[in-house]
């Protein structure tokens, strides 16, 4: 199965590494538009063009709202409409809108990242990546 996780050209590296080694811990297949596309970001048309032809190809969203996204968000809402799961993950106390709550499959709150391991395991053993 293979998770497509959202990230802001902003984010630190090391960052958007640590999210996707936990995703894979949780045994699945990561995929980051940041870390492995290989073109540059130039053109803002198409970087999203791109970025929503490897959500088509992903099972899953994944996404963490715990900082006002923007670009991540349009990304979530391109994951929508195409039928995809959504996966949304905050720090525990991060307030969202009802409307991220409506595109949301799974919401995870976390004191730490690597919380979010056991019930991403549990959301994807129960079928809900399918």
């Amino acid at each position: 199965m293979r998770i497509y996780i959202t990230s802001s050209l902003g984010d630190e590296k090391e960052e958007i590494e640590r999210l996707c080694s936990i995703v894979r811990s949780a045994g699945l297949e990561d995929f980051n538009f940041i870390r492995d596309y290989p073109e540059p970001f130039d053109d803002p048309r198409y970087l999203m063009e791109k970025s929503k032809e490897e959500i088509k190809k992903s099972d899953v969203l994944l996404i963490d709202v715990t900082n006002k996204p923007t670009g991540r968000a349009i990304e979530a809402g391109m994951a929508y409409s195409l039928g995809k799961k959504i996966i949304v993950i905050m720090k525990r106390g991060t307030e969202i809108k009802d409307t991220t709550r409506g595109i949301a499959n799974k919401i995870i709150e976390y004191d730490v990242i690597e919380d979010i391991i056991p019930e991403l395991e549990e959301f994807l053993d129960n079928g809900n990546g399918q």
